[in-house]
Formats: C-alpha cells, sequence, structure tokens
C-alpha cells in the first residue's frame, strides 16, 4: 500500500476548498495552508503532530484532538470551534471572540486564558486546573472534571450542564436557574447548595455529604451513593432511578409511583426491608417508619414518666427489628406492641 503523502494531498485540492480532513494519517507535521484562503474547517485528528501551521484566517472549526501537540498557533478570530482534547498542551492561545465551543481535555494545562463572551461549551478535564477564570455570561455547558481544582467561580445564569467531578471540591457556588444536569461526584463536598427548580439529574457519589438539600419536582435521577447520609429528603413525585447505597440510612421516606430502579444496600436500613421488588419496600418503609415513629414518640415522654424510660428504650427500640426473622410479618408484631 502506497504511504499517504500530505503534500500530494494538499496540491490536489483546490486553493478555495472550504473542509480539509487528514485525520488517521499518521502524519507527524501538517505543511503550509496559507493558500486555502476560504478554508473554514480542518480535521487532523489522531496523528503525530507535534505543532500546527499558520491557520487560515477564516478558518471557523479546527479539530486536532488525539495528537502530541504541546502548544498551538494563534486561533483565527472567526474560529467557533476547538477540539484540542489528548494532547500535551500546558497552555492555550488567546481565545477568540467568537469561539462557541472549546474542548481541552486530557492535557497539561495549570490554567485557562480569559474566556470570551460568547462562549457556549467549555471542557477541560483531566488537566492540572487550579482555578477558573471568570467565565463567559452566555455559557450554557461546563465540562472541568478531573482536574485538581478547589474551587469555582460565579456561575454563568444561562448554565444548563454542569460537570466539575473528580476534583478536590469542598463547596459548590449558587446555582444557575436554568441549570438541569449536574456531575459533582469523587470530590469533599461536605453540603449542597440549594438546587434548581429545573434539574433533572443528580449525580453526587463519593462525597462527604451528610445531607441533601430539598429536591426538585422535575428530578429523574438522584444518584448519592458512599457518602454520610443519615436521612434523605421528600422524594419528588417524578422521580425514576435512586442510587443511595452506602451511606448511613436508618429509614426511608415514600417512594414515588415513577421509581423503576432502587438501590440502598450497604445502609442499616437495607437489613430490615430488603426485598426484590419495590411494592414491598414500599410497604415495609412505611411499617419501619411507624415503629420509629412510636418509639421516639415514647421516648420523649420521659420528661413525664421518666422511670418509664429504660422500659420504653428496650422495648420499643427501632434495632428490636434487626432480630427478626425473614418469615416474622411487621403488620403482627406492629399489632402486638
Amino acid at each position: 500500500m502506497e504511504m499517504f503523502s500530505i503534500e500530494k494531498y494538499l496540491d490536489s485540492l483546490p486553493d478555495n476548498v472550504d473542509t480539509i480532513d487528514v485525520s488517521f494519517k499518521n502524519l507527524k507535521y501538517l505543511p503550509d495552508l496559507s493558500k486555502f484562503k476560504n478554508l473554514k474547517e480542518l480535521y487532523c485528528k489522531y496523528n503525530k503532530l507535534k505543532s500546527l501551521p499558520i491557520l487560515p484566517k477564516k478558518l471557523e472549526i479546527l479539530g486536532c484532538c488525539y495528537n502530541g501537540l504541546t502548544s498551538l498557533p494563534n486561533l483565527p478570530e472567526n474560529l467557533t470551534e476547538l477540539y484540542c482534547y489528548y494532547n500535551e498542551l500546558t497552555s492555550l492561545p488567546v481565545l477568540p471572540k467568537n469561539l462557541q465551543k472549546l474542548n481541552c481535555s486530557y492535557n497539561k494545562l495549570t490554567s485557562l486564558p480569559i474566556l470570551p463572551d460568547k462562549l457556549e461549551i467549555l471542557n477541560c478535564n483531566m488537566n492540572d486546573l487550579i482555578l477558573l477564570p471568570i467565565l463567559p455570561k452566555n455559557l450554557i455547558e461546563l465540562y472541568c472534571s478531573s482536574n485538581n481544582l478547589t474551587l469555582l467561580p460565579v456561575l454563568p445564569e444561562k448554565l444548563k450542564e454542569l460537570c466539575c467531578s473528580l476534583n478536590k471540591l469542598t463547596s459548590l457556588p449558587v446555582l444557575p436557574k436554568e441549570l438541569k444536569i449536574l456531575y459533582c461526584e469523587h470530590n469533599k463536598l461536605g453540603s449542597l447548595p440549594v438546587l434548581p427548580e429545573n434539574l433533572k439529574r443528580l449525580y453526587c457519589f463519593n462525597n462527604k455529604l451528610t445531607s441533601l438539600p430539598v429536591l426538585p419536582e422535575d428530578l429523574k435521577s438522584l444518584q448519592c451513593y458512599n457518602n454520610e447520609l443519615t436521612l434523605l429528603p421528600i422524594l419528588p413525585e417524578n422521580l425514576e432511578r435512586l442510587y443511595c447505597f452506602g451511606n448511613k440510612l436508618t429509614s426511608l421516606p415514600v417512594l414515588p409511583e415513577k421509581l423503576e430502579i432502587l438501590y440502598f444496600y450497604n445502609n442499616p436500613i437495607y437489613e430490615i426491608i430488603c426485598y426484590n421488588e419495590l411494592i414491598i419496600i414500599n410497604k415495609n418503609i412505611k411499617i419501619w417508619n411507624n415503629f420509629r415513629y412510636l418509639y421516639y414518640c415514647l421516648k420523649y415522654r420521659k420528661k413525664f414518666l421518666r422511670i418509664m424510660e429504660p422500659i420504653i428504650k428496650k422495648r420499643y427500640h427501632p434495632s428490636y427489628l434487626y432480630n427478626l426473622n425473614e418469615e416474622d410479618d411487621l403488620d403482627e408484631k406492629l399489632g402486638e406492641w
């Protein structure tokens, strides 16, 4: 098979071509592109490039991911999309004002340049970022996971998706009202801010959360496993998926009718009401909560009957349920009590 010649290929193209794609060609360099005055899209992904030539002024899209680039040339003012992930970049050049989409994941960046006002998508995973700069007002999607971030800046009002997982965050800033998706897993969060009403997906697992804020009515998926939660808030009616295993839950709220998936193992409550069917689990949750309610009602009667407290605690404490057998009927036990 004849080896691909980048010079021959470029010479075969008309000068007014608007798209060039030389991806997957095992290229170690790109020659001069200055003759392509009308070039709008350049793709050179999956090669062995260490640098790029001067870019045509009318270029709008540059896809140079999966190379060995250590730097980028000056970016054209018309550039709207830049995909430079999986390289060896330690810094980025000044970003054009018209830039709308930026993916600089999997590099060695320690900082980002000042971002233009019209940037819509920012993806900077797997870098060594310490602090994000001021974010553009029109930012819609922000992906900055797998970095060394300890702090996030004020978030734009129009932001709809935020992914800041796999960092060193101990808190989150105020969340925008338009936010629909929040990924903040694998951090050191001890609490979450107020959740926006439009939020549909919340992934906050592998943190140090001891409680959750009020959950939005439209929330459909909640993954809060591997935290230090002892209670869950009231679950929204539209919730379809709940992953809350690996916590310290001693009770569960009433499950929504639309719930399709529930994983709550590795919790104290799991040993008591574990069944395969959600209907049975929901029934046992109600019974278990009745036990708890009864216990605490009686417990606080000690203000009037202090002498009865040891007897009440021994007879009605929820821990008694840990000794029940699989054959025992919880309804009968509650009736006996």
